[in-house]
């Protein structure tokens, strides 16, 4: 298991009543712990095996999905949390599927010491953050090793994504 850990000082803003709740409010003390993280599925399709295989030319199309998802663990104790990272890609040559794969991945965090709209923003922008390198060469191996070159899926937006879903 991979373990790491990290004293993080918050930066996100604070309202008024929560700065006079708590004097030092500027430099909560957060606690943050990568317990673990993991492969939770990966699935790969080549539906036009092998003539996919055939030079190709000019240029495939992607269209690229993301998502981030979060659940509490309280049978794994106090303040543990799992995060999945799932990334979806279809990729087409003249309107024909050349493959589509599928990654999860996953990380179980412990986070102490964040009110609940920090652990939110924790857990859907942060979180992904350290998993989102380790899912884009996992899906880049896969797609080198169908035949194909490999997909290196540029960093995602984890802040607009998290916005969007909280609009």
């Amino acid at each position: 298991m991979y373990y790491k850990s990290f004293l993080l000082k918050s930066n996100f803003k604070l309202n008024m009543a929560e700065k006079k709740k708590n004097s030092n409010s500027n430099n909560i003390n957060l606690k943050f712990l990568i317990n673990a993280q993991y492969l939770k599925d990966l699935s790969f399709e080549n539906p036009q095996a092998p003539d996919s295989l055939r030079n190709v030319q000019g240029n495939p199309t992607f269209k690229i999905d993301a998502d981030v998802k979060s659940r509490e663990l309280a049978d794994h104790g106090k303040n543990i949390h799992e995060v999945e990272l799932t990334i979806k890609c279809e990729t087409k040559f003249d309107k024909k599927v050349l493959f589509l794969v599928e990654g999860v991945y996953s990380g179980i965090f412990t986070i102490e010491n964040a009110n609940n709209e920090i652990l939110d923003k924790i857990l859907l922008i942060e979180c992904p953050k350290f998993l989102f390198p380790f899912l884009r060469a996992i899906i880049a191996n896969c797609t080198r090793e169908a035949g194909f070159p490999p997909l290196m899926i540029a960093p995602l937006d984890f802040v607009g994504m998290y916005e969007k879903k909280n609009k």
